[in-house]
């Protein structure tokens, strides 16, 4: 078959979602809690949060800008094979929205790309929950794939070990030895019957790669985020600064390993929360560069996603 005469594919692009203004913070958190009010302090801190990391009353989507990039790239490779769109699980545009935008153009194959490269059993089962209630709300069905996560896409990592060197340069130079690597990633609900080991070993064998690669002493790996009730990952990231404290290292480099694009959670984790108790410990503190739409990020997602369209071949 010809190129002009493939079927168009749509590429669903999954992110968590965020406000972009102090005004979307009532309703973002109201659709976090499945439709449930926020109190008082969820508010406050979420503005408190937001304020910090934008420096004003408004942000950008990181994720849309992204999303852009990748169909830019697959227009430039394949033309109009690809549709892309964004769509959030708690924030507009909603997957629904977006899956229903595809439907509606005559897209019959959807691509769905979740931006986080190393995926655990909670996230997986919440992005399956999504697309089912979205597939429930559409004219008609649609075929979708999902790309479970790509821990091992090359571009991904070079992003991610760029972006370190960069800033560990820019943090001592040459002379490693005194250096932690804190490697960070969200955390997750498990329970006996659900342990989250899988997850936890891929971001340890990523932890352990940018050891090897930057030349730091020791890596440690932390956690951000836990809420709600159950038993949750960790050690927490402040727990981990100050062990790195006690070891006797006077530098800390942050690398958020499983984080895609700059959004309001990662960034005051990284900037406001580590700096500042990196500081009242009286450790040297950088963090890394998150990759966002780096070339070679981009790139290699393109071709993951134009990969993909096989199974859609071999379903017939």
């Amino acid at each position: 078959m010809t190129p002009d005469r493939l079927p168009h594919i749509g590429v669903l692009v999954m992110e968590y979602g965020e406000p972009t203004t102090l005004a979307d913070i009532v309703p973002y958190l109201t659709a976090h809690y499945h439709g449930y009010p926020p109190s008082p302090q969820d508010i406050a801190f979420m503005r408190e949060r937001c304020q910090r990391v934008w420096s004003g009353d408004s942000g950008s989507s990181a994720a849309r800008r992204l999303a852009v990039a990748l169909a830019d790239e697959l227009t430039q490779r394949y033309g109009s094979r690809f549709q892309v769109v964004l769509g959030a699980r708690h924030w507009h545009p909603t997957v629904a929205d977006a899956l229903t935008h595809l439907v509606r153009t005559g897209v019959q194959h959807v691509i769905v790309l979740p931006l986080s490269p190393i995926a655990s059993h909670m996230s997986m089962r919440s992005y399956q929950e999504t697309l089912d209630r979205a597939q429930e709300s559409l004219e008609r069905p649609v075929h979708l794939h999902l790309i479970p996560e790509w821990p091992e896409l090359p571009g991904y990592v070079s992003a991610l070990t760029t972006n370190a060197v960069i800033a560990l340069e820019r943090l001592v130079g040459n002379e490693r030895r005194n250096v932690a690597l804190l490697a960070i990633a969200h955390s997750v609900a498990e329970s006996a019957r659900k342990p989250e080991t899988d997850y936890q070993w891929r971001l340890h064998r990523m932890m352990q790669r940018l050891i090897a690669a930057l030349g730091c002493a020791a890596g440690y790996l932390a956690y951000y985020s836990a809420e709600g009730p159950g038993q949750w990952l960790g050690p927490d990231v402040l727990v981990a600064l100050e062990e790195i404290a006690r070891a006797g290292f006077g530098h800390v480099l942050a690398v958020p390993i499983n984080t895609v694009y700059d959004n309001v959670e990662v960034c005051y984790e990284l900037d406001v929360r580590i700096a500042e108790r990196a500081a009242a410990l009286g450790l040297r503190y950088a963090r890394s560069a998150i990759p966002n739409a780096a070339p070679a990020l981009i790139a290699d997602l393109a071709t993951l996603v134009a990969d993909a369209t096989a199974v859609f071949d071999t379903a017939g």
